[in-house]
């Protein structure tokens, strides 16, 4: 969807293994596929689904234009946990936004 080469991307099994290593964790737009509930809630309409633990960085920024859940309609417990930042609106603008103020400092 974002024309970013093949090449250039990770699988799933190649990045979590070095999650707790990670100082920021950038998701942008995922929901599903992000949510612990997938590894912990056995009553979860999506555990045993693989996910991205992205959980595990030491901070986790989400740009997403809404609470929404994702297309399981389950709600992603990511989004409440202490160490979660959630940026809402445009991803393109938002990173844009991020990168200027990031840039001035």
């Amino acid at each position: 969807e974002a024309d970013i080469p093949y090449d250039r991307l990770a699988e799933m099994e190649e990045v979590n293994g070095e999650m707790s290593q990670v100082d920021v964790a950038l998701v942008i737009g995922a929901n599903d596929v992000t949510n612990p509930a997938a590894r912990t809630d056995k009553s979860s309409p999506i555990y045993g689904m693989p996910i991205i633990d992205v959980d595990k960085a030491r901070t986790v920024m989400v740009i997403k234009r809404s609470m929404n859940p994702g297309f399981a309609g389950v709600d992603n417990e990511l989004y409440y946990v202490d160490r979660t930042l959630m940026l809402f609106g445009d991803a393109k603008a938002v990173v844009g936004e991020v990168v200027k103020e990031l840039s001035a400092s």
